[in-house]
């Protein structure tokens, strides 16, 4: 499950497709696709068409934030209308996500509510996390506090409140799988995009020098 939180449209080299520029939401839906089988998008603002037609490939359920609700209560609709019984939770802005970073956070997941990185000095990730649906849902059922606007800040203490989680380090397990921890690097600004784009170009390199 992919929130969509006002990044999706800028644009970065494709790691699967070379000399294609695409936007950073197909990037993220790249490296998610090949290990989930079910996937959902949730716009926080009303997508352009363009941002649509480039993900229709991808076969994604597209929900939007209305007007009358918060980010966090659309992305509780896509978890409750899932069929899986895990959903990684992202946001676009991690274009360089890796998907065997994907997969050990599932794979984390089994038996637990909640699998999720947590760095040495305590901060943990809820936007690159695996939920377990029903246990999400039941949490929040039994809340009576409104959601606030900031999707990170309740998603961190709705991942507080989950009493079966599994954290994996992010500088020790998740290091070995990403060495250089690409897959945290966040897009949030044009410093960050470019650094971003720097290490796609990077990437491309790469691939067509073993080509």
């Amino acid at each position: 499950m992919i929130y969509a939180s006002g990044m999706e449209d800028r644009t970065i080299s494709r790691q699967f497709s070379p000399d294609v520029q695409g936007t950073l939401l197909e990037y993220v839906l790249d490296s998610v696709w090949t290990v989930a089988d079910e996937l959902n998008v949730v716009f926080n603002k009303e997508p352009d068409l363009s941002v649509i037609e480039t993900i229709s490939p991808f076969g994604a359920r597209i929900l939007n934030v209305s007007k009358s609700e918060n980010p966090v209560s659309a992305i509780l609709s896509a978890f409750r209308t899932s069929k899986a019984k895990h959903s990684i939770l992202v946001t676009e802005r991690v274009p360089l996500l890796k998907p065997n970073v994907v997969l050990a956070l599932f794979e984390a997941a089994h038996g637990y509510d909640l699998a999720m990185p947590r760095w040495s000095d305590g901060r943990v990730e809820p936007f690159l996390a695996v939920y377990r649906g029903n246990a999400l849902l039941k949490l929040t059922s039994m809340l009576k506090n409104p959601f606030g606007a900031d999707a990170n800040s309740t998603m961190n203490f709705l991942s507080e409140q989950l009493f079966d989680v599994k954290y994996l380090s992010v500088e020790t397990q998740l290091a070995e799988l990403d060495p250089e921890l690409d897959s945290f690097l966040k897009v949030n600004d044009d410093e960050t995009l470019a650094n971003a784009r720097s290490k796609a170009s990077v990437r491309v390199n790469r691939l067509k020098k073993s080509d």
